[in-house]
Parts: C-alpha cells; sequence; structure tokens
C-alpha cells in the first residue's frame, strides 16, 4: 500500500511497525520519533506516522468555525511560530488559519477528537488525582497549566503528562454550546480564541486554550468564568437575592467603590441598585490576620465603615460641643 502525500515528491510506502534498532527515523509531519504504523519514502529518509500522513489537507475544526485550517509543511511567518493550543514553538507541520490561529498536526487532531467528544480515544489515558497523588509531582507539574482552561493542572484531576497533553478531564467534558441570560442575543459556543477577545466578567485576555463564544457579538467567556454562580445571597444584603447579569448603569460596588461600566456582567440587585465586582464577592469573607491581629477580619461594605467613621466624628464632636457649652 502507499500513499501519494502533498508534502513529498514520491509516494510513500506504508510500513506495519518501524524497527527502533536498527535506525531511530523521526516523523517529519509532528517531529516526534516513529513508532507503530508509518508512511515513508526510504529513498529520502522521508517518514509520517499514519495518523500524520492520513490528516486532511483542508480541516473543519468546530471550535473554529469561521474558517478551515489549512495543513502547511511549514510555518507562514518569517520568525517563529507558536501553537495556540499548546504553547510551544511549531516546527513541523502546521495547521494555519488566517486570523492568525496556528496549530501543531498533533494539537489540531487532538483537540479535534476532543469537539466531537470521541472520548473512546482518551479512554487508554490514565487519570490522575493530585488530591490522591502526591509522590510524583516535579517542579514542571507545578507550574504546568491546562492546554484548555490556563489553569493550573493540579487543580483538579488531569490526564497523565504521557499523553503528551496537559489537560484536566473535566476540560475534555465541557459543553460545546451554552446559553448565559446575561447574553440572551446567542447561544456561546466552545472555541478557540481567534479574536484574542477579553473576557466579558473578569476583564482578562487569553490568547490560548477555549472560550465560551459568541463571534457576532464579540463576547467571550473563560471556562471557570461561564460556570460562576447565577445568584448569590450576601449576608449585607438580605432584602433580596444578587444575580448575576449585565448592568445598563454606571453604578459602585458596594465592597470596593469602583463604578462599573455600562454591560459589565455583575453582581446586581435591580431593587436597591445593589452592585457587586464578581473580583470583590470572591474574596473571603474572613480571613486570618497576618499582622499578629489576635482576630480574625470579616469582610463588610465600605458604606459600613463611612457609617462608622460618622457615628465616631459625631460622638466626638458632640462630645465637644457638651464640654464648651460647659
Amino acid at each position: 500500500m502507499s500513499l501519494q502525500h502533498f508534502s513529498h515528491q514520491h509516494p510513500l510506502v506504508f510500513i506495519e511497525s518501524q524497527c527502533h534498532e536498527i535506525e531511530k527515523v523521526y516523523c517529519f509531519g509532528c517531529g516526534e520519533l516513529v513508532s507503530g504504523s508509518s508512511f515513508g519514502c526510504v529513498e529520502c529518509g522521508f517518514y509520517l506516522h499514519k495518523q500524520c500522513a492520513e490528516a486532511p489537507a483542508e480541516m473543519n475544526h468546530p471550535f473554529h468555525r469561521n474558517h478551515n485550517l489549512n495543513l502547511l509543511t511549514r510555518n507562514p511567518y518569517w520568525g517563529g511560530c507558536i501553537c495556540d493550543f499548546c504553547g510551544k514553538t511549531c516546527e513541523n507541520f502546521v495547521y494555519h488559519c488566517s486570523c492568525k490561529l496556528d496549530f501543531h498536526i498533533k494539537c489540531a487532531l487532538f483537540s479535534h477528537s476532543i469537539a466531537e467528544k470521541r472520548n473512546a480515544e482518551f479512554q487508554d489515558i490514565p487519570r490522575i488525582d493530585p488530591s490522591i497523588n502526591t509522590g510524583n509531582v516535579t517542579e514542571e507539574l507545578k507550574k504546568a497549566e491546562c492546554f484548555a482552561c490556563w489553569q493550573p493542572l493540579l487543580y483538579s484531576v488531569y490526564f497523565s503528562p504521557n499523553s503528551g497533553f496537559y489537560l484536566h478531564a473535566k476540560c475534555v467534558d465541557l459543553p460545546a454550546e451554552i446559553n448565559r441570560h446575561f447574553h440572551q442575543e446567542h447561544p456561546l459556543f466552545l472555541q478557540f480564541n481567534s479574536q484574542r477577545l477579553s473576557c466579558k466578567i473578569c476583564k482578562e485576555p487569553q490568547r490560548r486554550g477555549f472560550v465560551y463564544c459568541c463571534s457576532l457579538c464579540k463576547f467571550a467567556l473563560h471556562i471557570q468564568c461561564a460556570t460562576i454562580p447565577t445568584k448569590i445571597n450576601q449576608p449585607f444584603h438580605r432584602e433580596h437575592p444578587v444575580l448575576l447579569q449585565a448592568v445598563d448603569e454606571c453604578l459602585p460596588c458596594q465592597i470596593c467603590q469602583e463604578t462599573t461600566n455600562l454591560n459589565d456582567v455583575v453582581y446586581f440587585c435591580s431593587i436597591c441598585k445593589f452592585v457587586l465586582h464578581i473580583r470583590c464577592v470572591s474574596s473571603p469573607p474572613i480571613i486570618e490576620d497576618k499582622l499578629d491581629h489576635e482576630h480574625p477580619f470579616t469582610l463588610f461594605p465600605r458604606q459600613f465603615f463611612t457609617f462608622l467613621l460618622l457615628l465616631y466624628l459625631f460622638l466626638y464632636y458632640c462630645s465637644k460641643l457638651i464640654i464648651k457649652l460647659d
């Protein structure tokens, strides 16, 4: 069996398995050591893994619905090229889009499998629970981040790094589409962040990995931000529930007093015009003191301290007045 591949002038012959004892050869597609089935031209020393040889020249990727990805034998730029999935340099075949998205051939194929929910392909990859398996945690793993959400890998159960991919198990099982009440116009699709949009909730950019996105509205949410609670109860605002929503006016946050911008997504009580930044709600309600103070500190809205200050000033001036009158 032979294959005429666009990247090589000669037909490539199918090789059932490579004998490493005789000669180590590397795949021109992904750059890794050839093992298992491959296609090769012995005369030129050109080899491709079977998976790399059979990869489509043009890919319609579910995580990038706007354009097709084209398979190139080298990156199209004068300088280097970074994979938008794993963040490493692309030195061999590249899946490229005109909107400047680039992927290693294996990263494009692997992420396509995630998008298509071909979970059978992940069955043989061991899953590691960091709360249980702490014996083999290296410095590299401590610094590693999930290729999907770019949060620390050790935050939750993850696939074995031996697979070549740093991924949380939960990120592989993410739904392809979600709906959020603060963006009712269109559903949000799990996508590569090709438009380099900042998250509407935390305002932080994320160049690589996945986001939930509406391309028409240029509305994006980080994976972790898309899953925060839509309703919270606050001890200093018990009258009504506080809901996650976009606000159409500029109001001060009740904790930090910074004014929100139009259409910011915040926790909001429309009846009381009560606003809380999500980052402020994320602050722990009680913290232990780092300065040798004997009691813990409890979080209160700033108005509470304004009230105490006014009360203090009133009592102070009142006492002065009494003294003066005497």
